[in-house]
């Protein structure tokens, strides 16, 4: 195909020259896909990040890898890895919310667990990213105003993200914001799986006073190429099942800030 025509190719049709160029090789690079699709590194990068929040790939510095390489389980699957921790820091974190309260509640496995656990409360607000959120809380929290934030939606995760999600949050400023993390490093800090995850956790936090993380302690020391969406002390409290070796604990309370580390204890 010359030069002349591929610029011409519509974007559907370049994503799907790119998924192609990863099915026959291990990797692609942007300067690949600008040499195939005739297009600039601008335009290349910006149909990665689509891709990748469709799911269809994993972005790595300079180009991207198949998805395969790094297997993200969807939420429906997450919710049943580590179940019991995940309820027990779920009803942890409930008791941390008041009825009447307006709370920010970002995507993930351990915060539909923690919306799960809200049954009961009256009059509140949930802000969220999250379509599983919605769909529990339009299902089975009647008393429960339901609020979602602007962005792309990434169809395989059923949330949504890109900068839509902080022009949505521009006016709001509550007491609490809720999020899971996918990892934690203890010199490094709380980590999320993919770029659009993370970019959409910072501009969580940036909308709320007290910040809490929900994370089972199989989070801590994990060892993917993972995001910081936070550092140790960028939080308020950390709800966990355990807190191995007190780990957690002692990484987020080394500089000024005191961060609360709770573990919802649960017999196994």
């Amino acid at each position: 195909m010359s030069q002349g025509n591929q610029g011409r190719m519509l974007a559907v049709e370049r994503r799907q020259r790119i998924i192609d160029m990863l099915e026959n090789h291990s990797s692609v690079l942007i300067a690949d896909i600008c040499r195939e699709c005739g297009v600039s590194a601008v335009t290349a990068r910006a149909d990665l990040d689509y891709l990748e929040g469709e799911g269809r790939l994993k972005r790595t510095h300079g180009g991207a890898v198949p998805v395969s390489e790094y297997v993200i389980p969807r939420v429906s699957e997450r919710v049943r890895k580590n179940a019991r921790a995940k309820q027990a820091i779920a009803r942890r974190a409930a008791e941390c919310v008041s009825d009447g309260e307006m709370i920010l509640v970002g995507s993930g496995s351990t915060t539909l667990e923690f919306v799960k656990a809200l049954r009961g409360k009256h009059d509140l607000t949930i802000v969220t990213n999250s379509c599983h959120i919605i769909e529990h809380a339009e299902q089975y929290l009647p008393d429960v105003t339901i609020m979602s934030t602007g962005g792309i939606l990434a169809r395989k995760y059923r949330h949504y993200y890109g900068p839509l999600v902080g022009a949505s949050l521009a006016d709001i400023y509550l007491d609490q914001v809720f999020l899971g993390a996918d990892g934690f490093e203890p010199s490094f800090g709380f980590l999320a799986e993919y770029e659009q995850t993370a970019y959409a956790k910072v501009e969580f936090l940036k909308h709320a006073r007290t910040k809490i993380v929900l994370m089972d302690s199989s989070k801590v020391g994990a060892g993917r190429s993972f995001l910081r969406f936070a550092k140790p002390d960028d939080v308020d409290l950390v709800i966990m099942e355990k807190d191995p070796e007190g780990m957690v604990f002692e990484a987020c309370n080394q500089g000024e800030r005191s961060v609360e580390v709770v573990q919802a204890l649960f017999e196994e």
